[in-house]
């Protein structure tokens, strides 16, 4: 028989704030609803709960019950980052997950792994409080009564006995009507063992449809297929900011905590970042994203964070920033062999960091790796943005004649033909007549562009050694020697 399990984060979205703000553990905190007519707390913590603050208070009645209470609105960002690491701690249990609600995760648990408890708090529970979320486990035979098991449990319930756990618990779990509530509290029906204490057609035929679907919660539910989902490849963690950010110092500190929580989240299953993204949006303008290549996978926060710093120092934006994200994409740890004479970067986080420096003083073109594009002119390259693993390219075929210096910059040079060949050569490098000439080349390209070029190329012998000469547009120059 299948068994499920639910991951249940109680008050999930004020824990998805207070996460990030530590400094509120010791404040009674309540969370405000933005989204109805009139704001009113629908979550808070225990701090809270002890001086008297309820469910539905205005910001008013609240703040007079504890006027220490600190009141705080709902955060997308933080939301959606909560719920992403939920979905990837769920993932080391298995592959067949549900986001049934916000803080709310459905498993599908393997026939294969026994429901051990001690293993489920080192597993589960220990590494998700290390990034601020408290869930409770619920385990049953069908998802729905799983998630009312993880609704009591403390932290684990696991119901081998359906009727043994619902007949204590008061008849509102099962989540009733109004008007079925009021009927049942007046037939002093009060638990949920009441209710199914009752004959079942009786109570269908007066309460009508609803009680049928009610009957089958009182009953323990019946399995139902889970709407899968994957989670996302990359750890993120995110915010909409309530007052915009115009400084370095405070998105900096907030880039920091992220860092912090996303390495967590990476060692709880054992991975390390290969890449991680920026994204920073602005109230005005598209917003602003880079890719950070690590060069080598590692989880140091402080090596990680020197990257960002380095960048954002020589950044500016127009306007504010309201959100941000940062997003680590995991790969698994490995350490490289080296030939016998192959050597690695000394410390490739300080070239990292020095190459990002001469970014942001020469432009991100200006830096990088040369290469060649598919062209026959002799210098034609562009600049790729360096790669510490990539490696260099090779060819098999063995190199062929006598080397060829290439002076840069080129020699002007003053050429008199004699029969359309090079005769006698005026330059600062060397002046005399020409004793021996092979070519010419000709080479061209661009053809269909503006910027067409066309050149031709000689390889002359002179008294004092042999030089390639070129021309292009009447203009004579030497552009190397034979060594």
């Amino acid at each position: 028989m299948k068994r499920y399990a639910v991951l249940h984060a109680p008050d999930f979205r004020l824990q998805s704030i207070l996460r990030h703000a530590p400094h509120l553990n010791d404040r009674p905190v309540a969370l405000l609803d933005s989204q109805g007519q009139k704001p009113g707390v629908m979550e808070f913590n225990a701090l809270a709960l002890a001086a008297g603050v309820e469910m539905g208070m205005t910001p008013t009645q609240a703040t007079a019950r504890s006027p220490g209470l600190q009141l705080l609105t709902e955060n997308s960002g933080h939301e959606r980052s909560a719920q992403e690491a939920l979905l990837q701690t769920a993932e080391t249990i298995s592959p067949f997950l549900e986001a049934t609600a916000p803080g709310i995760i459905t498993i599908e648990w393997p026939p294969e792994k026994p429901v051990d408890v001690p293993w489920l708090t080192s597993a589960i529970l220990n590494p998700l409080q290390l990034i601020g979320l408290a869930v409770h486990i619920g385990i049953a035979d069908n998802p729905d009564l799983a998630l009312m098991a993880s609704r009591f449990a403390n932290p684990v319930e696991i119901v081998d006995n359906p009727a043994l756990f619902l007949d204590p618990l008061p008849v509102h779990v099962l989540q009733p009507s109004e008007e079925i509530r009021g009927v049942l509290h007046a037939w002093g029906i009060h638990t949920v063992g009441e209710l199914t204490a009752l004959p079942m057609r009786q109570v269908c035929e007066r309460l009508g449809p609803e009680a049928v679907a009610l009957w089958d919660r009182a009953m323990g539910g019946s399995p139902r297929p889970l709407d899968l989902v994957k989670p996302r490849e990359f750890f993120a963690e995110e915010a909409d900011l309530e007052n915009p950010i115009e400084m370095l110092e405070p998105l900096l500190f907030l880039l920091r905590k992220f860092l912090e929580q996303i390495m967590v989240r990476l060692a709880l299953v054992y991975l390390v970042a290969g890449k991680f993204r920026l994204v920073l949006r602005f109230e005005n303008g598209a917003p602003y994203r880079r890719v950070f290549t690590i060069p080598q996978p590692t989880r140091d926060v402080n090596l990680l964070f020197r990257m960002l710093h380095t960048h954002l120092e020589n950044f500016t934006s127009e306007s504010p920033v309201i959100g941000l994200e940062l997003a680590a994409r995991p790969v698994r740890s490995s350490e490289e062999q080296f030939g016998l004479l192959e050597k690695g970067i000394r410390d490739p986080y300080q070239f990292a960091e020095t190459l990002a420096r001469l970014q942001a003083l020469l432009g991100r073109d200006q830096v990088g790796t040369p290469e060649l594009e598919a062209s026959h002119h002799p210098d034609a390259v562009h600049l790729r943005p360096f790669d510490v693993h990539a490696l260099p390219s090779s060819s098999d075929a063995p190199l062929i004649g006598i080397p060829c210096l290439r002076f840069r910059p080129v020699i002007p040079a003053e050429v008199i033909l004699e029969e359309a060949q090079p005769a006698f050569l005026y330059s600062e490098r060397t002046t005399g007549p020409i004793r021996e000439t092979e070519g010419p080349w000709l080479l061209e390209g661009s053809w269909w562009e503006r910027n067409h070029w066309s050149r031709e190329e000689w390889d002359i012998a002179t008294d004092d050694g042999v030089y390639r000469l070129v021309r292009t547009d009447e203009d004579w120059f030497l552009d190397g020697v034979y060594a």
